[in-house]
């Protein structure tokens, strides 16, 4: 389970970004954040993948755990372990200039057998048809593609937990077709899922849960049914 119990979050130099957060997210469940740009989606993302305070700087009240694991205390090598993570930006995460190379990288980084990585690379290269983008160079891909190699190194690794911070921002149709799928596999294989989003259309029949955030505060939490009876309302 993950846990933020009474979490507030004011970056240095700046106003409070998330005020008194109280969620849980029990395992193999997805959730997804919405709101309007700036509202503190981005911020629960940060603690849940430990960037918040390890890399952001903010001071940090509250509680935020991945079962009995204190993420305010823990270094990203240990939270990487449990959580993977699939930035809006994906060029600010590659490691590597290679993509067959930056699709094994998270797994190699944490030693694993070179047979299980060969295999998770074949799954992840079918199911998200990249068979065109192997051994290209990371920075001559559009925008689309280098987000479908940042969500398929993080599937090559497989961890328990996967974070994504606006998935089809840059996305055509076909591409978030690609995520979807990438995601519905997820849920079936009991994998968690965080996701900050602005389209939720991909996501009704796969999300458990949309919590929606104003100015740093949750002002409610829907099923995908309760959302789509709000929308037929309107």
């Amino acid at each position: 389970m993950i846990k933020l119990k009474n979490v507030s979050v004011k970056y240095h130099g700046g106003d409070y970004a998330l005020k008194n957060i109280n969620l849980e997210i029990d395992e193999g469940k997805c959730l997804v954040l919405i709101g309007k740009s700036g509202c503190g989606k981005t911020s629960i993302t940060r603690l849940i993948n430990g960037l918040i305070p390890n890399y952001y700087g903010a001071d940090l009240e509250g509680e935020v755990r991945i079962n009995k694991l204190d993420l305010r205390k823990a270094d990203l090598s240990t939270i990487s372990k449990y959580v993977g993570s699939v930035f809006q930006n994906p060029k600010s995460q590659f490691f590597t200039t290679n993509t067959t190379s930056e699709l094994v990288f998270s797994s190699e980084n944490h030693g694993i057998d070179t047979g299980i990585i060969d295999k998770s690379l074949k799954s992840t290269v079918g199911l998200l048809d990249l068979e065109k983008l192997l051994n290209r160079d990371v920075f001559k891909l559009s925008a689309g593609e280098k987000q479908l190699i940042a969500a398929g190194s993080v599937y090559t690794y497989d961890p328990p937990i996967y974070v994504f911070d606006e998935p089809s921002s840059n996305l055509d149709i076909f591409s978030i077709n690609k995520i979807r799928k990438l995601l519905k596999d997820l849920k079936n294989r009991g994998k968690t899922i965080i996701l900050a989003e602005h389209r939720i259309y991909y996501l009704m029949d796969i999300a458990d849960e949309f919590v929606y955030i104003d100015e740093g505060e949750i002002k409610s939490s829907l099923t995908s049914r309760e959302l789509e009876n709000i929308a037929i309302e309107k």
